[in-house]
């Protein structure tokens, strides 16, 4: 084995990393979430006290939800402390002097960070331990052998994102994962999605994973089978229409259910667009039952007869001829005039 030496010109003015953070939190962590944390100290020591989630943003070409994943998860290590006011908007990073050594030699404990308009990171996750390394590797395997690839920096961010700030556990995240791959989705968009919907209806066990999941997935069918669909899972962009559905407007199955057949009624065909206005229709009106429909559809019918009786019969209209005087004709004269011609 070939060795070398490392060696460069010495400066007074550098960065000081401690060896606590080397050698026991930068090998499991994610390569963009080390850039923002070494970022943080080299500010800590300069004169920039003022900062932004967009700055750091621009600052490596990431997107704000990409610097706030490696606040969070930062936070969960024990690393820094996230402030907030009582609107939960983030005002402060303080990196705590136990597990930041090369803090020592700032000016200030903390510096203020200042969250964009609209940007706020959500409070933190109370009660979800941070995971050890191991576990971070063994999780991240498991997803890699579900998913049949090697998760790229970007792909470990958005795994990392379920447990720092929805709150996953180890577990729930592998269930996530191992669910949205048996229904056909390897997408970490689509996993993503799945997971804002469990976190939105306060799923935080495998157990009530499964039973939300198990809810639905009859519910989706059933609407399929409505469509006259079978022999296939519902597609992304179909069960964004049925999330809705159910799930934002709150209506029952069988109403739903009424919409997909009076769309095949009107247009012969399955058609989730054609079904979402007819139910904005009966959202807007106020419908939460199917026997809301009958004085609806009567109040439809007595103003289509409304309108057809008030409009104006129609009448043949008069022949321009109609007005031509007919004329009389001795044709025996004027065969006689055309033969003495």
């Amino acid at each position: 084995m070939t060795h070398f030496q490392l060696h460069g010109p010495s400066h007074t003015d550098h960065t000081p990393v401690s060896d606590v953070f080397l050698d026991e939190y930068m090998p499991a962590a994610n390569g963009e979430y080390v850039k923002v944390y070494l970022y943080l100290l080299r500010c800590l020591k300069s004169d920039i006290q003022e900062l932004s989630i967009s700055l750091i943003a621009d600052k490596f070409d990431h997107t704000e939800s990409d610097v706030q994943r490696a606040l969070k998860y930062w936070e969960k290590m024990h690393l820094l402390k996230l402030e907030y006011d009582e609107s939960e908007a983030l005002t402060g990073i303080c990196l705590t002097q136990e597990n930041a050594e090369a803090a020592a030699s700032r000016k200030s404990p903390s510096f203020k960070a200042s969250a964009p308009a609209g940007g706020e990171l959500p409070a933190p996750s109370a009660g979800t331990a941070p995971f050890s390394r191991e576990e971070t590797r063994q999780l991240l395997f498991i997803c890699e052998q579900y998913l049949g690839k090697t998760l790229s920096s970007t792909e470990v961010s958005r795994i990392l994102y379920f447990h720092d700030t929805l709150g996953f556990s180890a577990d729930l995240i592998e269930y996530l994962v191992e669910y949205c791959v048996s229904k056909g989705h390897k997408s970490l968009r689509y996993i993503e999605s799945t997971a804002l919907g469990w976190h939105k209806s306060g799923c935080t066990t495998v157990v009530q994973a499964k039973q939300q999941t198990s809810t639905y997935s009859k519910a989706y069918f059933s609407i399929l089978k409505a469509f006259g669909i079978s022999g296939r899972n519902p597609v992304e962009g179909e069960i964004a229409y049925m999330n809705k559905w159910l799930k934002d407007w709150n209506f029952s199955q069988e109403l739903i259910a009424e919409a997909c057949s009076r769309t095949m009624t009107a247009i012969h065909q399955p058609s989730f667009e054609y079904a979402d206005s007819i139910l904005s229709r009966w959202k807007t009106r106020g419908v939460t039952r199917l026997s809301d429909l009958d004085a609806l559809d009567e109040q439809h019918q007595a103003a289509r007869k409304q309108t057809e009786g008030s409009a104006a019969p129609k009448t043949a209209q008069s022949s321009r001829f109609h007005n031509f005087r007919e004329r009389s004709y001795n044709f025996q004269e004027l065969e006689k005039q055309l033969i003495n011609h």
